[in-house]
C-alpha cells in the first residue's frame, strides 16, 4: 500500500496533537491500530480518534490521490528529504503532510518574509516593493501569505525582479483566496511555489490564517513587518517568529497613523528597527554587498547562531558557549562543520569569520 495512504488517513487531526503522536508512533502504526485498540483513543482523545477512524478508508484516499494528480498539486510528508527543513523544528509544530504546486525547492533555500497589513498606504506600498525587489536580487525568497495589500505587492515586486517567491496560503489550493489574487497565485506556481497544509478544496476560515502565518514565519529565517494595525494578523506571524528563534525586523512608521501602530510597537517591544535590506542579509550570513556577487551561507539553527556572535568579533570557545548557551559538545561540532566549509577560522586567541 501507497505510504501516501498513511500520512494522508491523518487528515482532520491538529498538527500539534499529531506531532505528539508521531513522537511515539509511525503513520503506518497509526493506520494498523485506528478503530483496534484503544491505545490510541487513550492518547488523542475520543473526538480525534473518531476523525481518524472516518479517515481510514482506502475508496476515499484512492479518489483523494486521484484528484491531486488531475489537479497538478503535490505533496510532501515529514519523512520527505524535500520537506523545508526549518519547518521540521519543533517550535514550528510541522504539518504533516503539505501541499503545494511550483518548485518547492526555492522554500529550502535561505527565505524572507515580508508581511503587513491589507489595507496599506502609498508608502507601505512602496517600502514593500522596494524590500522585495532588492531580497530577490541579492537570491533571497520572498515568503508571504497572498493576502491583498503589503502582501500581494510584495509578491509581484518579487516576480517582476525576477525572483522567486512562496504564497503561503491559508485555504486549500483549489481554492485561491482572495479570488483577484488568482492570476498572481498562477505566476507564483510558475516562478516559486504556493504551499499550504490545508487539502485541496479546503475553504479558509478564521482560525485558518494564524495557522498559515505559523508556516510564513516557519519557513524564514527572518520576518519584516512593513506596516501593521494595532490588531494586524502580521503582528501574530511576528509572535510566531520569537517563539520559533526567527529574527523579527518592523519598519518604522508615521506615529499618527494607524496603520503604523503595530509595527511601531513591535519596535518598542524588541523587534529590530529595519533600516534597508542590509540589515536582513546580514542576519542572514550574506557576506558580500549588493555591488558585489552575492554568496548566500545555507547555515542551519546552530550555525546561525554561532555565526552571528563571530560576526561581533573574535570569541574563544568558551565565549561562544557562554554567550550562545549551546552545549559544548554542540559548539564543538559545529564549529569544525562550519571550519571544513571555509565559513570560520579558528586562531590562537579564538575563532573568527573566515
Amino acid at each position: 500500500m501507497s505510504y501516501l495512504y498513511y500520512w494522508l488517513s491523518l487528515g482532520g487531526v491538529t498538527d500539534k496533537r499529531l506531532n505528539a503522536l508521531l513522537d511515539v508512533m509511525t503513520p503506518a502504526d497509526v493506520w494498523d491500530d485506528v478503530g483496534k485498540s484503544g491505545k490510541l483513543r487513550k492518547f488523542l482523545g475520543d473526538r480525534a480518534s473518531d476523525i481518524l477512524i472516518r479517515y481510514r478508508d482506502r475508496a476515499f484516499l484512492e479518489k483523494s490521490i486521484e484528484k491531486l494528480t488531475l489537479c497538478g498539486i503535490k505533496i510532501v510528508t515529514l519523512e520527505d528529504a524535500d520537506y523545508p527543513k526549518l519547518l521540521k523544528q519543533p517550535e514550528v509544530c510541522p504539518p504533516p503532510v503539505l501541499y503545494y504546486k511550483g518548485d518547492l525547492s526555492v522554500a529550502t533555500k535561505p527565505c524572507v518574509a515580508i508581511v503587513g497589513t491589507r489595507a496599506c498606504s502609498r508608502y507601505g506600498r512602496e517600502v514593500a516593493e522596494s524590500i522585495a525587489r532588492e531580497l530577490a536580487e541579492a537570491g533571497i525568497t520572498v515568503v508571504s501569505g497572498l493576502a491583498t495589500g503589503i502582501d500581494g505587492y510584495a509578491h509581484a515586486e518579487c516576480l517582476r525582479a525576477k525572483g522567486k517567491t512562496v504564497a503561503v496560503l491559508g485555504s486549500g489550493l483549489n481554492y485561491i483566496y482572495p479570488a483577484a489574487h488568482t492570476s498572481l497565485a498562477q505566476d507564483i506556481e510558475y516562478n516559486g511555489a504556493l504551499i499550504t497544509q490545508y487539502s485541496p478544496d479546503f475553504a479558509p476560515t478564521r482560525y485558518s490564517f494564524p495557522e498559515r502565518n505559523r508556516l510564513i514565519s516557519g519557513l524564514c529565517k527572518a520576518i519584516i513587518v512593513v506596516e501593521a494595525s494595532q490588531k494586524s494578523g502580521s503582528l501574530i506571524t511576528a509572535e510566531y517568529a520569537v517563539e520559533q528563534n526567527r529574527e523579527v525586523f518592523a519598519v518604522p512608521g508615521n506615529i499618527t497613523s494607524s496603520k503604523s501602530v503595530g509595527a511601531n510597537k513591535l519596535i518598542k517591544d524588541g523587534a529590530s528597527i529595519f533600516t534597508g535590506v542590509d540589515d536582513v542579509l546580514q542576519e542572514l550570513g550574506l557576506k558580500a554587498t549588493k555591488n558585489q556577487d552575492s554568496h548566500v551561507l545555507m547555515l542551519d539553527f546552530y550555525e546561525q547562531k554561532i555565526y552571528n556572535l563571530l560576526q561581533e568579533g573574535e570569541k574563544t570557545f568558551d565565549e561562544i558557549v557562554e554567550i550562545s548557551q549551546l552545549k559544548p559538545s554542540q559548539v564543538n561540532s559545529t564549529l569544525t562543520g562550519m571550519e571544513i566549509k571555509g565559513w570560520v577560522i579558528r586562531r590562537d586567541d579564538g575563532y573568527g569569520i573566515k
